[in-house]
């Protein structure tokens, strides 16, 4: 009965309702204002634990991207370490110039342990490399098919480096025999006073090809 008079309730007349109907009235419009407070209240949390999802999701996402940066990172370092290591290894089995003239008369036995002839061995105009000096030498040997291969193995396990390039071979009809023709190369390093000069005079170069050039009258050319 309440139900029916507040659907035919009317604001001008409210004060007309029996008891029971401005009890449900009440009722109603109290129920409703919590409602609606409920539901702005539970909106609000919603979107604040919406944002915080959101924002836990990206940490993750930039934790895990710094994990692999740092991983990445970690990686780079023990490869430059390893890399420190090999090249000092690889310099300490640089020749100085004392042990230079010893390498050319390893060349000579490791030809002469494999019964071939040593045609010759000529110096030619070293050039450097950075830090480093190439100082090749322009050989000839004549042997074997065999001890030609077994000579550039023993050339190779020498305790300095000499590296062998420019290879040809020709061939003997008469004997079988080949002649082997090469730069073999061996290294030095640069004194490092040498390397520091050039570099400053390559960097004073650089500037003075750089600084804008003038005509007769002293201007720049525009």
């Amino acid at each position: 009965m309440a139900t029916k008079t507040l659907k035919n309730v009317d604001l001008q007349t409210l004060h007309q309702l029996n008891y029971p109907s401005k009890l449900a009235l009440a009722a109603f419009i109290v129920v409703g204002v919590m409602g609606l407070s409920y539901f702005a209240l539970f909106r609000s949390q919603l979107d604040e634990l919406d944002a915080q999802k959101e924002a836990e999701v990206k940490l993750k996402e930039s934790y895990a991207e710094k994990s692999i940066q740092a991983a990445s990172l970690d990686n780079l370092q023990a490869e430059l370490a390893a890399i420190r290591t090999s090249f000092d290894v690889l310099l300490k089995q640089l020749p100085t110039d004392a042990e230079i003239p010893n390498l050319i008369q390893e060349l000579h036995q490791a030809a002469a342990n494999n019964s071939m002839r040593t045609n010759s061995v000529t110096p030619q105009a070293p050039s450097n490399d950075e830090s480093i000096q190439v100082l090749p030498y322009a050989i000839s040997i004549t042997g074997k098919y065999d001890q030609i291969s077994q000579f550039t193995r023993d050339v190779g396990a020498l305790s300095r480096i000499i590296t062998l390039g420019s290879i040809g071979l020709t061939k003997d009809e008469k004997t079988d025999n080949l002649t082997l023709t090469a730069t073999a190369s061996t290294y030095k390093t640069r004194p490092a006073d040498e390397v520091a000069a050039e570099q400053a005079a390559q960097q004073a170069a650089g500037a003075q090809d750089a600084k804008p050039k003038t005509d007769a009258s002293g201007t720049s050319p525009q």
